[in-house]
């Protein structure tokens, strides 16, 4: 059976666009031709779709713009980012379009294409339109289902998921909240706890000690369990979504229905694209950051956009469309 790839829904991997000239693939690689994708490189291309132009310049805008993404710029300058629309309206066909374009990516190695990461359009499936949690199910694990049917070759399909790994935009990308409603610093909460790295099925009393800090901006919090025999350290950084109001207090809310959250975070914005997408990262790109680059890009990233605000992002987002032609 193939191992899925951990989708990291926290990183910000979002490469970007530059030209190359158009090239026809080939379907030979796939059981399914011909692929129901229409492929188009960004730049010199007078058939870019309408799409392409609006995720291009939602990308210029926020990861790159705001220099959200490490190795964001460096892509954009040499033209390493390939934006693809898929036409198709069957989830089916859009998983044989992200396979072509995986294949393309990671799996010609007499000839390395001349791009590192790419975005596959998704505008006409109305399910995932409507739906973040439809379409982000899809990308997280519908689609690894669909490449198992597809692949007779398990041992082909397994390679390509150690080469890759799968993010989904959408304009309604909402993941990251702030604390539910009435919980502050003092608060004493419920709360699922970190067991190397990985969360606790119970919860435990708690105390909220630290509502912000630059490492996590406002996604995760500082409490300090009562019990830390339960929770192995007494302190701990948790997420907000784990964690729900005391009972004895107020009466217990569940922060895994969406209206009973709190606020939708700016870091939000990072991820929500004008149309669905999924972003096709390679493996090998995410290798040439350690750790400790990667920490520090997002505290800085969280710093920046708790700095900025859904104000001023909107702003960004406003100032007029950059020419993506």
């Amino acid at each position: 059976m193939m191992q899925r790839p951990h989708v990291e829904a926290d990183d910000d991997g979002h490469d970007d666009s530059s030209s190359s000239s158009d090239e026809s693939s080939s379907s030979s690689d796939s059981e399914h031709a011909p692929i129901n994708c229409a492929q188009h490189y960004t730049d010199g291309d007078d058939d870019v779709s309408l799409e392409q132009r609006q995720v291009k310049n939602w990308s210029l805008r926020i990861p790159i713009g705001l220099g959200l993404c490490p190795w964001a710029s460096k892509s954009h300058n040499q033209g390493n980012l390939r934006y693809v629309t898929a036409t198709s309206e069957t989830p089916r066909d859009v998983a044989v379009c992200v396979q072509h374009e995986i294949q393309r990516l990671v799996c010609n190695d007499s000839e390395p294409p001349p791009w590192s990461t790419t975005l596959v359009i998704c505008p006409h499936i109305r399910e995932w339109n409507d739906s973040f949690p439809a379409f982000d199910r899809f990308v997280s694990h519908d689609i690894w289902d669909q490449f198992e049917q597809d692949d007779k070759d398990e041992s082909n399909t397994s390679t390509i998921s150690d080469d890759i790994t799968l993010v989904a935009f959408h304009p309604n990308f909402l993941r990251w909240h702030g604390l539910p409603d009435k919980i502050e610093k003092g608060s004493v909460v419920q709360s699922h706890y970190g067991i190397i790295g990985k969360k606790s099925v119970e919860t435990a009393p708690a105390t909220i000690v630290e509502t912000c800090n630059k490492a996590f901006g406002m996604r995760k919090v500082k409490v300090r369990f009562h019990d830390a025999c339960n929770a192995r350290r007494q302190e701990q950084y948790v997420p907000t979504d784990w964690i729900s109001i005391h009972p004895k207090n107020i009466g217990e809310v569940d922060t895994s229905d969406p209206s009973k959250r709190g606020p939708a975070l700016p870091d939000n914005a990072m991820h929500q694209a004008p149309h669905p997408t999924i972003h096709i990262i390679n493996n090998a790109d995410l290798a040439r950051l350690s750790i400790r680059d990667s920490s520090r890009v997002k505290r800085k990233n969280a710093h920046r956009m708790m700095k900025l605000g859904w104000d001023g992002i909107e702003k960004k987002l406003s100032l007029g469309s950059i020419n993506t032609a």
